[in-house]
Order: structure tokens, then sequence, then C-alpha cells
């Protein structure tokens, strides 16, 4: 019990400090396309703590919490985002549905399905693959946004977190869909931004992949 309550005390201090932290870099004249990889980045360390640590249920409803409690923030007191938000009007909602991404893949992959790497891989590919995209775009390519760089990188995080699914085949085929469903959204609307169809796509496909498997 107390292994527990320590555990949901540093998933809820993870996702906190990457809130904190963005918006102090924020604060310090960082750009918000930079600041806000900080709260994605600690958010997919936070999530990945709650799947070693929690048993299903307790991480998704930490989960579920935690991304409601963004979504207040976002209704009524968006200056406690400043630093994670998107100023894209397809990323509008981003930290939002980084949030519900992230809890669905859970409560899907994990609760239903069994497979507690299987809900997380995806979440680890929108965490930190889509992370390195939108940090490539914001420094080292932001004047070429239709360079394949920048979905190259992510592809290599990609691949490099895929290594906790096996078989880690499947693990590799989510990170290419993954890369391109970042890559080529479809322009629904802006709410369904790359968190959504990131962790979709790729949870979509390897569940497919683990049945056919069996």
């Amino acid at each position: 019990m107390l292994n527990q309550v320590y555990a949901l005390s540093t998933v809820v201090a993870l996702a906190l400090a990457g809130l904190v932290v963005s918006n102090v870099l924020y604060d310090r004249g960082v750009p918000s396309s930079v600041s806000r990889c900080i709260a994605s980045a600690l958010g997919g360390v936070a999530i990945l703590v709650a799947v070693l640590w929690l048993d299903a249920w307790t991480a998704i409803a930490l989960s579920g919490v935690l991304a409601l409690f963004i979504l207040v923030l976002r209704l009524g007191f968006r200056r406690g985002l400043r630093g994670a938000s998107g100023r894209l009007p397809s990323q509008a909602w981003a930290e939002v549905t980084y949030a519900v991404a992230g809890t669905t893949s859970l409560a899907v992959g994990w609760g239903l399905l069994g497979d507690r790497w299987l809900a997380f891989v995806p979440i680890a590919f929108m965490a930190w693959g889509d992370n390195a995209a939108g940090l490539a775009r914001a420094t080292l390519w932001r004047h070429g946004v239709a360079s394949l760089w920048p979905s190259l990188a992510m592809l290599g995080v990609c691949l490099a977190t895929a290594v906790l699914f096996q078989p880690y085949w499947v693990g590799a085929v989510g990170a290419v869909v993954a890369t391109a469903a970042e890559r080529y959204r479809p322009r629904i609307a802006d709410v369904w931004d790359d968190n959504l169809n990131v962790v979709a796509m790729s949870l979509a496909v390897m569940s497919v992949l683990v049945g056919i498997g069996r």
C-alpha cells in the first residue's frame, strides 16, 4: 500500500513538474515550441512510472484525473498552461488531447487488452517521438517544415522506444505508423491533432498485429 502511495505521488509530481518547468522556461523567453516539449517529455516519464509501479485501473484512474485537471486549466485557468500550450491552430487543444490520448491508450491497451506495454508504447511515441519531431522543427529545421529530417528524428526515437514491446517487430511497425501519422494527419478538425492521431493509429495497428500473432 505504501509503495502505491509513493508511486502515485511520484506520478503526480512528475506531471506537475512538467507544467511548472515549461511555464518557467516560457516566462524566461524560451519559445513555446520548445518549452512545451518539457511538459510532454516529463508527462511521458510520469506515465512510465505509473505503468511500472501501479496496477492497471489505478494508473488509468489517475491518468483520467490528471486529464480532467488539464481540461479544467484549459477552460478556466489557461495561464497555468502557458508554457505547455501550442501557438498554431492545430495545437489549440494539444495539452488536453495529450492527456486524453494517454488515458485512452492505458484504458484500451492495458485495461481492456491486458498489456501494459501495448498501452505505453503508443504513448511514448507521442510523448517522446512526436516531441523529437516538434523540437527539430522548432530549432534545427525551423525554416524547413516540409523537411523529412524531423520525421526521421521521430522515427529514430520511436524505434528505440519500441524495444519495450515484444515481439519487437510489432513495436517497430507501430513506430513507422506513428511517424507517418504525425506527418500526415488528416485535416478533419483542429481538435484531431498529432497526439490523437499518433496514439490512435499506432495502438490500433499494434493491437491488430498482436491479435493476428496469437
